[in-house]
């Protein structure tokens, strides 16, 4: 059923998933509808709606819900107490961390005053640190929901995730870098809110300006967190790093080698790897193992080769696809060029 479109951006509602609202318990706040282009309101706060009804609201096309804006902080503790509960499962708990973060993402991407945005974006890294660390199926259920779903807040999110995994193999169980690594890879493409949002979802080839302003967003979003002032060093570096490549080919300086932070070398890896395991306009969602191999034909030159082993223990084992190493995940050009026969 296809639903009125209200400007909810002007209006005193934020938009959920409906997949997001817990079914079978009380509703921690009021759910609205739109009908004719207005809220209406649906359930009130401590009513309960059955998953059965959850469901066929999804399957007649109803993907959107309204939560009044002033009862937001009682939908984000509903789903952090979901989150933190001991006795919920790993796919519960995958699920609605990642639903708490689209919500942040959304206001990362939208809200004037960032500050307290950013304040609960660290309290969802938190979260999302102690889970990926504690629950050895975590990040197999959180990619699970992620295979179809491109998008830039989802995107976000699973660079997040990767660059967490990846910091983890590399620094171990410091978690002062592993908090550092998630929210320096759920921060990466912050930039992009100064960019249309028409040209960065263009499935068509960009021109030259078009590209040139997609280029920009790495500086666009130093410029945000210097603007914000309470984020560390660390991800400030990610953010304007994130796209130059090893062998100092990339940009927006091109930087190379030790020239990169750490950090940056890392959320770079993560951020190729989503873009390649998740459908997007322009290809479909390839596996994860032929990712590895697809990555490995950008090399020499596109990531830290010692990082890249560590994400990839195997890649040299393995036959493996030639890839433009220019391949830029912000950039609607398809990323194989031709399969290599492998070496007997």
């Amino acid at each position: 059923m296809a639903q009125p479109k209200l400007n909810v951006e002007l209006a005193p509602f934020f938009e959920v998933r409906t997949n997001s609202v817990v079914g079978n318990r009380p509703l921690p706040c009021d759910i609205y509808l739109v009908f004719s282009g207005k809220p209406l309101l649906f359930r009130q706060r401590g009513d309960v709606i059955s998953e059965d009804r959850l469901n066929r609201l999804v399957q007649h096309g109803l993907k959107q819900l309204l939560i009044p804006s002033d009862q937001r902080h009682l939908y984000l503790e509903s789903l952090k107490h979901i989150v933190r509960d001991p006795s919920a499962g790993t796919e519960i708990k995958s699920k609605f961390i990642k639903e708490s973060a689209f919500v942040h993402i959304h206001d990362l991407f939208t809200q004037q005053d960032l500050h307290p945005v950013v304040t609960e974006a660290k309290a969802l890294i938190e979260d999302m640190v102690s889970f990926v660390t504690t629950d050895i199926d975590a990040v197999s259920s959180l990619m699970r929901l992620s295979a179809h779903d491109y998008y830039t807040y989802n995107h976000s999110v699973d660079v997040a995730v990767y660059s967490i995994v990846l910091a983890r193999k590399i620094f171990g169980e410091d978690r002062s870098l592993l908090l550092m690594a998630g929210l320096s890879g759920l921060l990466h493409d912050i930039g992009k809110r100064r960019i249309d949002l028409a040209l960065i979802n263009k499935s068509s080839k960009l021109t030259p300006e078009e590209w040139a302003e997609i280029r920009r967003h790495p500086q666009y979003g130093k410029e945000v967190l210097d603007e914000i002032g309470t984020i560390p060093q660390e991800p400030k570096e990610v953010v304007l790093q994130h796209h130059e490549n090893y062998d100092g080919t990339g940009y927006p300086h091109s930087r190379k080698g030790d020239e990169i932070s750490k950090l940056a070398r890392v959320v770079t890896i993560a951020d190729v790897f989503d873009a390649l395991t998740t459908d997007r306009s322009y290809h479909k969602a390839i596996p994860p193992a032929e990712a590895l191999n697809t990555m490995f034909g950008m090399q020499p030159g596109k990531f830290d080769p010692q990082l890249f082993s560590t994400f990839n223990k195997n890649f040299d084992k393995k036959p493996h696809l030639t890839l433009n190493k220019e391949f830029d995940p912000c950039s609607p050009v398809p990323p194989l060029l031709q399969k290599n026969n492998p070496k007997k």
